[in-house]
């Protein structure tokens, strides 16, 4: 028992451990792709519902959508409920009609693999002719235009609007983020539409950002936010954006996410996995009645679950405090690990059937955990993937706890003759399945990335890690079978020793599946979908430089294809959207620059060329840029 006193010790250490690292709440794992109404809109009459679509079926419960007004007073709604011909599609009904005001839609709904996601939507309901000026205000033209490469330093900078407008800030910054000197904005006295605005000093050759804010003139409703826009020009010559040196970025926590929901996940896994894995070796591998009788190990291992959910239901319950203690329970993430717990009670006390409820239990895991149920990472055959990862794991994590609690020592040699040969047999399948089936759901998961993107991701490093010891147990495993070949004295100690440090590897091995079931796939993904496409007889190659955070330089490559101008648009769920005109820097080739990928996350790009011919073509393609903060995800 020595061994297992020296793993208890272990375990507690990496207990406390986790007790010392503050749980970090990252983003849900799911988006909010578009609400009705939107954020911050302004609405001339009361909308009859509130509507939310998520990139995901979503989970609901009884607080998962709330309205406020601007004094913190409760709305009552008429219902809430998932669209029956659209499960991302969510509705809440309004009773009665809203009176003017500002208001807050309060959501939290439970994403596929168990974690809150919570959001707020803001809109107001104001009167038609208070709204009708801030709805038409908008900038008609400027010089120099989006995307205009000019002959030499232009003296001034011109904008229309389509009405009078007051500039309330203004920017103009060089390649190198540096802000060049300009005037103060000048009404054209001929023209009240049309502001100026002078250089102080004449602008180098390069690429220029101009950033501005305004709002219209006769406006007094101090509510209204400024309208802000962005463009870009430059002298003479494309040049890329470029960002200043700020030195070396602050190194953040390898694992963000441990915390109290992981640690329980992890005990609940150790549980789990051990209570089947040790039931399937005693009824399949070693085969004697006796060895099935109830025994302290089983209940020790409940008791690991027992505390994994409790740990798991504690942090979840703090995410969802407003609701009460019978809404809780009807939660699928709530009564599934009860339901659990009570089909391993049976299978402790019912030993006949002892593997059947064990894996009963066991298969109920992808339903409540793990990123398998999103329909983008393959649904219910990601599902079934996933059922057999675990059962595999558990074969081979189950067998070598069964070897190591044979009750006598001098008996060992014998039981290990006739049964570490099948275990061994048995060992080497359950890891080619969780070869097998882990490559398939990380391919699935992240169907593209780079090795920079994968390790700067919490989920590729554990990927990795998990990888690591996974081979070290092939290494450990393709020893075992040559010892099993010559079971003397000495190759009993070297099996039992090696099992042991097996056991640990399993343990480090459910620490790290602990960490991927409460971190992102999407963080270590990075990638343009598709980065080529061919529409109407034109070939686009797009590539981002670089595809991460900051500052970009996007190259659309229309391969010699004679096209006139092309217009970009990046949006981003549920409301982010903007427009730009691309340099051209040569025949077929556009540009563009600038801070351009400014969240992680899923960016919709749509690309508009204008062909010689008049004819507009439009390619549509999807950036994912990696990060751990998931904008809306």
């Amino acid at each position: 028992m020595k061994f297992v006193h020296k793993f208890f010790a272990l375990f507690v250490t990496l207990l406390l451990m986790h007790a010392v690292f503050p749980e970090i709440h990252g983003l849900a794992h799911s988006t909010l792709e578009e609400t009705n109404p939107s954020e911050g809109e302004r609405l001339t009459e009361s909308p009859s519902m509130l509507e939310f679509w998520f990139q995901d079926p979503v989970v609901l419960h009884a607080e998962s959508i709330q309205l406020k007004s601007q004094s913190g007073t409760r709305i009552e709604l008429e219902d809430t409920r998932v669209d029956p011909d659209d499960k991302t599609h969510i509705i809440s009904n309004l009773n009665d009609e809203l009176p003017p005001g500002s208001y807050v839609a309060m959501i939290s709904v439970i994403a596929l693999d168990g974690d809150i996601m919570e959001e707020n939507l803001n809109f107001q309901v104001v009167k038609k002719e208070k709204t009708q000026q801030q709805t038409d205000f908008e900038i008609i033209q400027n010089y120099p235009e989006d995307g205009e490469i000019t002959d030499g330093s232009p003296r001034k900078m011109n904008l229309w609007f389509n009405q009078p407008a007051d500039i309330t800030a203004i920017g103009v910054f060089d390649d190198r983020q540096q802000s060049i000197s300009i005037k103060e904005p000048v009404m054209n006295p001929d023209d009240p539409n049309h502001v100026i605005i002078e250089f102080n000093e004449e602008l180098p050759k390069g690429s220029y950002q101009v950033t501005w804010y305004a709002r219209p003139a006769a406006s007094e409703d101090i509510s209204l936010p400024d309208t802000i826009g962005v463009f870009y020009f430059a002298v003479d010559e494309f040049t890329a954006i470029q960002q200043p040196s700020e030195g070396e970025p602050v190194g953040s926590a390898w694992f963000a996410s441990i915390g109290l929901k992981q640690t329980g996940y992890w005990l609940f896994f150790i549980g789990m996995m051990a209570l089947f894995g040790l039931a399937f070796f005693h009824t399949v591998i070693h085969k004697e009645a006796a060895s099935l009788k109830r025994n302290p190990l089983s209940f020790f291992l409940l008791f690991f679950v027992f505390t994994g959910v409790v740990l798991v239901l504690v942090a979840q319950k703090s995410e969802l405090e407003s609701l009460s203690f019978i809404q809780f329970l009807s939660l699928k993430f709530v009564w599934i690990p009860l339901l659990q717990i009570g089909l391993l009670l049976l299978g402790v006390f019912l030993t006949k059937v002892r593997l059947l409820f064990f894996a009963a239990a066991l298969l109920l895991i992808p339903f409540i955990t793990g990123h398998a149920a999103y329909p983008r990472y393959g649904g219910y055959f990601s599902m079934f993937m996933n059922a057999l990862h675990l059962m595999a794991s558990s074969i081979w994590i189950g067998g070598l706890l069964g070897l190591l609690t044979f009750p006598k020592k001098e008996e060992m040699k014998k039981i290990l003759r006739s049964t570490l040969p099948a275990f061994s047999n048995w060992a080497f399948v359950s890891l080619s399945v969780i070869i097998v089936t882990g490559l398939y759901m990380t391919m699935k998961y992240v169907p593209s990335y780079t090795i920079e993107s994968f390790w700067k991701s919490e989920w590729g490093k554990t990927i990795v890690l998990k990888m690591a010891l996974t081979l070290a147990v092939l290494v450990i495993g393709f020893f075992q079978r040559r010892l099993i070949k010559k079971l003397t004295e000495k190759a009993v100690s070297k099996v039992a020793k090696r099992v042991r440090v097996e056991i640990i590897y399993a343990a480090l091995f459910l620490l790290f599946a602990s960490v991927l079931v409460v971190s992102t796939p999407g963080s270590a993904e990075q990638g343009v979908y598709p980065a080529i496409i061919e529409k109407e007889d034109v070939e686009l190659d797009v590539r981002f430089s670089p595809l991460k955070l900051g500052l970009n330089v996007l190259t659309m490559d229309f391969e010699g294809e004679p096209i006139e101008e092309v217009e970009v648009t990046l949006s981003m769920p549920p409301n982010y959207q903007v427009n730009y005109k691309a340099f051209q820097v040569e025949e077929g080739v556009f540009k563009l620059t600038g801070n351009l990928l400014h969240a992680a996350g899923t960016m919709n790009m749509t690309v508009t060329a204008e062909k010689s011919n008049g004819e507009e073509v439009e390619f549509a393609f999807r950036v994912v840029i990696p990060g751990e903060m998931r904008f809306n995800e």
